[in-house]
């Protein structure tokens, strides 16, 4: 009876695994470019819903490249209906480039911004981590310097009341990793110091508390159980710039540039690593970096890509443009 039982559930876990979904492409449109920033390269974005409004972090820069030659600030921009966007802030420092723009919601309900900027003079510290915070999505607090310098904190994720971010190291060995964790979002502890090999990440979280993280440069997907300090990793697709997000069905979606000029969205199975492609954006050029957020049955996605008519830059091509787009998944 016992190994009936067990071939049932493998039978039922196999038949659900092979439900793959299938997406739509309903729309996609330009939101926000050099007419709006003055500046060629508009790119690194991410997307949330905070007190019923859409935001969208982005990066307005000279270039692709940080330093003194990319100048990058960061802006956020806002809209009731995903159709009208409004700028409610912007932010510059300025002893470096400011590089993604990354939010989240905290445990105090405070939208939250935070990213890296690359010093334009190194002495001795290359990149160095900062963080904002607004209660209403459009005053904003002045900028935090958080966590370590050289370990760049990419993108944080909050869950029962705590922050957890990956920093990755700037200076030094190749795809060296820490695992970090914050109850304010504002100090910060190494949770695990030598984490995945890697750099860029997004980690989600199951209802039950398990962990997903989606490591670039590493070509894997993890998981962990509470406290997260063991995981266990298994080969998948690799993204640039990398973002998973979990469906309510338990789906788990992700969405990055698999080549050079490419945006695409996948089905990711976290047990296995197994990924499908389900759907490829209009992208070419430079161009990736989503922020995804399921909302009322459809699968929103902000991301950049080289402008439709760009022609300077060689393979950074600018110039280059935000666009918002729409799949509905099945």
């Amino acid at each position: 009876m016992r190994t009936i039982i067990l071939a049932l559930v493998i039978l039922f876990s196999v038949s659900i695994h092979a439900q793959i979904s299938e997406a739509e492409l309903i729309s996609v449109k330009k939101v926000w470019g050099v007419e709006q920033s003055g500046k060629p390269h508009n790119a690194f974005t991410d997307l949330i819903r905070f007190k019923d409004q859409w935001y969208l972090g982005l990066r307005e820069g000279l270039k692709h490249h940080g330093g003194l030659e990319g100048q990058g600030r960061l802006r956020v921009i806002r809209s009731k209906d995903g159709e009208n966007w409004e700028s409610c802030g912007v932010f510059e420092i300025e002893e470096g480039d400011l590089r993604d723009a990354k939010l989240s919601i905290t445990d105090q309900n405070q939208l939250m911004l935070n990213s890296a900027i690359q010093v334009y003079h190194p002495n001795p510290d290359k990149h160095k981590n900062f963080a904002w915070f607004s209660n209403n999505g459009k005053d904003w607090g002045d900028p935090v310097q958080i966590a370590e310098n050289n370990i760049w904190i990419w993108s944080v994720t909050w869950h029962d009341g705590v922050a957890y971010g990956i920093g990755y190291h700037t200076v030094g060995p190749a795809s060296r990793t820490r695992l970090y964790r914050s109850e304010d979002g504002i100090n910060w502890e190494v949770l695990v110091s030598d984490f995945y090999k890697g750099n860029e990440s997004s980690i989600v979280f199951k209802p039950d508390g398990t962990a997903i993280c989606l490591m670039r440069t590493g070509n894997a997907i993890g998981k962990s159980f509470p406290p997260y300090e063991e995981w266990t990793w298994m080969p998948t697709v690799n993204l640039g710039g990398p973002k998973i997000i979990m469906l309510n069905d338990g789906r788990f979606i992700a969405g990055g540039r698999t080549k050079w000029g490419t945006m695409v969205i996948f089905e990711i199975h976290p047990e296995t690593g197994e990924s499908t492609e389900l759907l490829k954006l209009p992208a070419n050029g430079d161009s990736s970096y989503p922020g995804l957020v399921y909302h009322d049955n459809i699968l929103w996605i902000s991301y950049y890509s080289s402008s439709d008519n760009a022609s300077e830059g060689g393979r950074y091509l600018v110039p280059t443009e935000i666009r918002l787009a729409k799949v509905s998944l099945k």
